[in-house]
């Protein structure tokens, strides 16, 4: 859906849909959804109104009886006005908390941000473990941006992916054609840059981030298995991240979603996201509370942790499989 200015014919909003029908009712998501994407309304900042317009043609136009929002970022003003307005136009609106997402507000260099936010304790820590890792290993980090990312670099990432814990929990996609072309894509488009650390000459540890609008998203990260975590080399890449983020004047530095104690560690602040789905009629209403279910109950811990043990064993047994 797009909404143009009046006068001047101008694209002011921008809502990419993708609309299909099931259950006899149309059912509407955000083009994208599937991977963690924080996509949403698009609005040029000079033309506020036009988010009233949006939801005015959805309801007239009936362009969906149910939305569902996968993603819906705590920041988005943008797309949490237009499901305001649709509320007040006779949607029922359902939230679920889904992930916090860790930041670190800039811009300061580097050596602000640590004097304010860690204590002299733990600076020394850090220039402590810096300081035993080279003394033991000759380290090198390697940096690219934007067309310096070839194919090369991606296969490198992912060969690091491989021998991570994440091809333990089937998560290791940058194997997959699909990644590495959207990635290149990126890449090419001026979005994204690379971090390489080597341990002795050997690729070790990578981090692929996204840059947009003064932002940084900190998006995939690995490191090889064999080094121990006593190294602490995930910690060392990450700083310098944070170094050359700094540097940049970047405003934000995004860890994107999930609480692992390591995106605790280096925050600042937290914003979050949701799932989101708006029903209209009684038929959408219900829809929009049966789909409200099945996401309150993968909050339960134990339920969450269940599930993934179960996706870890088929994720084997699949593996096995295709290996015989």
């Amino acid at each position: 859906m797009c909404i143009r200015d009046r006068y001047e014919g101008r694209l002011v909003a921008f809502l990419p849909l993708a609309v299909r029908k099931s259950l006899r009712t149309k059912i509407a998501e955000p083009i994208g959804t599937g991977e963690p994407s924080y996509l949403g309304l698009l609005l040029d900042p000079d033309y506020p109104a036009a988010v009233e317009r949006m939801a005015e043609a959805i309801r007239t136009e009936n362009v969906f009886r149910l939305l569902r929002i996968e993603d819906l970022w705590s920041g988005d003003d943008a797309t949490n006005d237009l499901l305001e307005r649709l509320a007040g136009k006779g949607f029922s609106v359902r939230r679920v908390y889904r992930n916090p997402c860790p930041y670190i507000r800039l811009p300061c260099s580097y050596e602000q941000y640590i004097k304010n936010t860690k204590s002299a304790k733990s600076r020394q820590t850090l220039l402590r473990k810096e300081r035993r890792l080279h003394k033991k290993h000759a380290v090198d980090v390697e940096f690219y941006s934007g067309e310096e990312i070839t194919t090369d670099i991606i296969a490198r990432a992912a060969s690091i992916q491989q021998q991570s814990w994440m091809k333990e929990r089937g998560v290791a996609a940058l194997g997959r054609v699909f990644y590495r072309k959207l990635l290149l894509a990126m890449a090419q488009g001026g979005l994204a840059c690379v971090w390489l650390m080597t341990i002795d000459n050997a690729d070790a540890a990578f981090v692929f981030a996204l840059v947009a609008h003064r932002r940084l998203y900190y998006a995939w990260t690995a490191f090889d298995l064999q080094y121990t975590s006593s190294l602490s080399i995930g910690q060392f890449l990450t700083s310098w991240t944070i170094r050359r983020a700094c540097r940049d004047g970047m405003e934000a530095y995004d860890f994107i979603h999930g609480d692992a104690q390591y995106k605790r560690f280096w925050s600042t602040d937290y914003h979050s996201v949701s799932r989101v789905v708006a029903g209209r009629t009684l038929w959408g209403r219900c829809l929009a509370a049966a789909h409200s279910v099945p996401w309150r109950l993968a909050r339960v811990q134990s339920l969450r942790l269940l599930v993934h043990r179960l996706r870890r064993i088929l994720g084997k047994l699949n593996r096995r499989a295709a290996d015989s």
